[in-house]
């Protein structure tokens, strides 16, 4: 608990105050985002937890392939080995979680309801226990690791109440004390970074519409040896804190910029009736294409509209389908209001 404990020490400079200054700004955006994107929360829900889970499998570096993942990440799988247990379980803590983040609250209980649901056929992920001699007691007594929790998110709601402290910083200490306490037997990595993203998710919405662990994954050479920089004084009771709470106020700024750029071309589509929009994309995109290539022109398009939209162009003679299946192509025969030559079309014409 050596971070939090010390940090009233802790001085920032200009530059992450300018950063932080930034960062509210766009935070103050959060209810315009929410009343843009309301139409489309499930969509945005949908994309923004598959993208997350499918980066934090490749931070854990599991043994599944990246079609693997990405099925994982988006359907109902069964695990058939290890690894994929600890995935499911890790999807399904995930989902809890994003289910009403504001409520989150920082008990050791649901940190043990937790570690029991990512032990679920995997391996047991427990509190560490030590002895230490009883006051008054010539005898030793074994203690659990839960009582070190319970210090530390007593420190934290501490540091929550002091006005002295950015919600940032506080955030990142807790961070680094907690993946230094070796309170848990296993899996402290893990552990740590999905409470760090339980706080971030309370406090910051853009979460709601771009994906954190993606964000993290492209920093994740600076932010693991920012980490170990900050440990490395952890404890003599003065770890350094500044590397990785600057990436991470970078890491939310990039991600509300983000959201920014794409609010802009949503909010023209909104405007716009969005079967319309496909057919626009689709008289503008090359004579041959397919559904995959429309979801990544249009992400917050389900895949119904873009069903509704094919069957309707087919109809009406400007589309048709190559193949059956999922690898199904298109070709488009018109060009603008041009109907184009409809023979089929062959891998060995000249």
């Amino acid at each position: 608990m050596n971070a939090l404990k010390n940090i009233d020490r802790i001085q920032m400079s200009n530059e992450v105050i300018m950063l932080l200054l930034s960062l509210y700004e766009s935070k103050g955006k959060s209810f315009y985002y929410d009343d843009l994107f309301s139409r489309d929360q499930q969509v945005f829900y949908r994309k923004t937890q598959e993208i997350d889970l499918y980066y934090i499998g490749k931070w854990l570096n599991l043994d599944m392939t990246d079609a693997r993942l990405k099925l994982f990440a988006k359907k109902k799988m069964a695990a058939r080995t290890k690894d994929e247990h600890l995935f499911s379980n890790i999807k399904k803590s995930y989902t809890q979680l994003k289910k009403n983040p504001e409520s989150f609250e920082l008990l050791v209980n649901e940190v043990g309801n937790l570690i029991k649901l990512l032990s679920h056929q995997y391996e047991t992920i427990s509190f560490n226990t030590y002895e230490s001699m009883d006051e008054g007691l010539l005898r030793m007594k074994k203690h659990t690791r839960k009582d070190d929790l319970e210090k530390l998110f007593e420190l934290y709601k501490k540091a929550a109440k002091s006005d002295k402290v950015e919600l940032t910083q506080r955030m990142i200490n807790f961070y680094i004390d907690l993946l230094n306490s070796d309170i848990f037997s296993k899996h402290s990595e893990l552990i740590s970074m999905i409470m760090l993203y339980a706080l971030l998710i309370s406090d910051f919405f853009v979460f709601k519409y771009v994906s954190f662990f993606k964000h993290l994954y492209e920093v994740r050479d600076a932010w693991e040896q920012s980490i170990i920089n900050a440990s490395y004084y952890w404890k003599s009771g003065y770890p350094q804190t500044d590397m990785v709470h600057r990436l991470l106020v970078n890491l939310l700024i990039d991600s509300y910029k983000e959201v920014d750029l794409f609010s802009h071309e949503y909010d023209f589509e909104k405007r716009l009736n969005k079967s319309d929009n496909l057919e626009n994309s689709i008289l503008k995109m090359p004579e041959l294409f397919t559904k995959n290539d429309l979801r990544k022109r249009h992400p917050n398009v389900s895949d119904a509209t873009i069903d509704r939209t094919l069957k309707r162009l087919k109809e009406e003679d400007i589309i048709r389908p190559l193949g059956k299946g999922r690898s199904t192509k298109w070709q488009r025969i018109v060009k603008g209001n041009q109907k184009l030559t409809s023979s089929q079309l062959s891998l060995f014409d000249d």
